[in-house]
């Protein structure tokens, strides 16, 4: 849901800087490997978390997996590489990808005013801005629609009523009737209602589940096994989340599960993230996105088109553009209740990382998932120039 590389640690390119000079370069890939494995078990102690897992993919279609911790309080059951965890806000890479493929089938276009597909929907009319709003300034994030996490009546929505199914015109009611925080186009303003709309564009558009489109269009061709949409009750196979004291105060649990099925209404969260998946999975979809795989070069130059959102930070559509002593970094991290994931793409070397973590951010964590990720793929990347 919340989207903060700063967490943590600090600024995010600073981070990545220094972490290119912390450990000297495996000699071998076996040596590569051990490294990094290393590198995540001691991470996991000195970030003071419960579990970390981290997948860093290199040019030649290498693949390294490391994982460390544990998912239970008794520290009987371990986190390993394949564990799943929700993803958070790296969902929207997910959902960004599915609209500029409709946009090269020219069945959606980010520049015209979506009162065209959902002006006559009873909502479109009350909802902040509504006559300005593009698909290019809701992944932008530039729209000026307000946050439905600010609302009381949100959270206690998710907290209390777990078997709704919740429809995009449910969640956008949130918004409704509210003061647009500036006018459209004006400024950054990061807020899961912008996916939200876009989702709610896109399905009245394409006659399609968002999540369906994703799966058919993104996961299954790209063999993205291990990523699913949260919709569903039944969490099994998914690691619990540790959740940070003000986050128990609403849910009542202590982890992020409770009889494997997750203690908030997870569905809820829709086109603002809405997936399960892996470091694994997450780390070679990153590759697969920036390296320009999943739709035409056209798309891909607009989707990296950012523009200032804060802290010499960018934004384009779905992704964060940063510049660090690797060059630029190409992006998105994403919190869940009970999970931290980070997913970055490093184009001047061709390498990815991503890094999960079963925890929400709490005071006691010393190091942020954008710090974590940083010192892993520091190793990655001096290995490859032999420092």
């Amino acid at each position: 849901m919340r989207q903060s590389l700063r967490s943590a640690g600090g600024p995010f390119a600073a981070i990545v800087a220094c972490a290119l000079a912390l450990a000297p370069a495996p000699r071998v890939q076996d040596d590569l490997a051990a490294a990094l494995q290393a590198k995540v078990t001691a991470l996991l102690t000195e970030a003071h978390v419960p579990g970390i897992t981290a997948t860093v993919t290199m040019p030649g279609d290498r693949v390294f997996d490391a994982a460390a911790g544990w998912a239970d309080d008794a520290q009987t059951v371990p986190v390993t590489k394949t564990s799943r965890m929700p993803a958070g806000s790296v969902g929207k890479t997910f959902v960004a990808a599915a609209i500029l493929r409709a946009v090269d089938a020219g069945r959606l276009d980010l520049d015209a005013k979506i009162s065209a597909a959902v002006g006559d929907e009873p909502w479109f009319a009350r909802v902040p801005n509504h006559a300005d709003l593009t698909l290019r300034l809701l992944l932008q994030h530039r729209s000026g629609l307000p946050d439905a996490q600010e609302s009381r009546a949100f959270v206690d929505a998710i907290a209390n009523n777990l078997d709704r199914t919740w429809t995009p015109s449910d969640l956008i009611a949130f918004v409704l009737d509210k003061k647009p925080r500036f006018r459209a186009g004006a400024k950054y303003f990061y807020t899961d209602m912008n996916y939200i709309v876009a989702g709610a564009v896109f399905e009245k558009v394409m006659g399609t589940p968002l999540f369906r489109a994703i799966e058919n269009e993104l996961l299954a061709p790209n063999q993205l096994s291990d990523t699913v949409a949260q919709d569903r009750r039944d969490w099994r196979g998914v690691v619990p989340g540790l959740l940070e004291p003000d986050a128990v105060k609403w849910f009542h649990h202590r982890w992020s599960m409770a009889d494997a099925r997750p203690v908030f209404a997870a569905q809820a969260e829709y086109g603002g993230g809405g997936l399960i998946s892996t470091a694994h999975d997450l780390a070679r979809w990153a590759r697969v996105l920036y390296e320009g795989r999943v739709f035409t070069a056209a798309r891909l130059e607009e989707m990296l088109n950012a523009l200032p959102s804060g802290d010499g930070d960018k934004y384009g559509l779905g992704l964060t553009v940063l510049q660090s002593g690797a060059g630029p970094v190409y992006g998105h991290d994403g919190t869940m209740f009970g999970y931290q994931t980070v997913m970055l793409y490093f184009p001047k070397d061709q390498v990815s990382v991503a890094v999960q973590i079963n925890a929400d951010l709490m005071k006691s964590q010393k190091v942020g998932p954008g710090s974590l990720a940083g010192q892993i793929v520091g190793i990655a990347i001096r290995s490859l120039h032999g420092k």
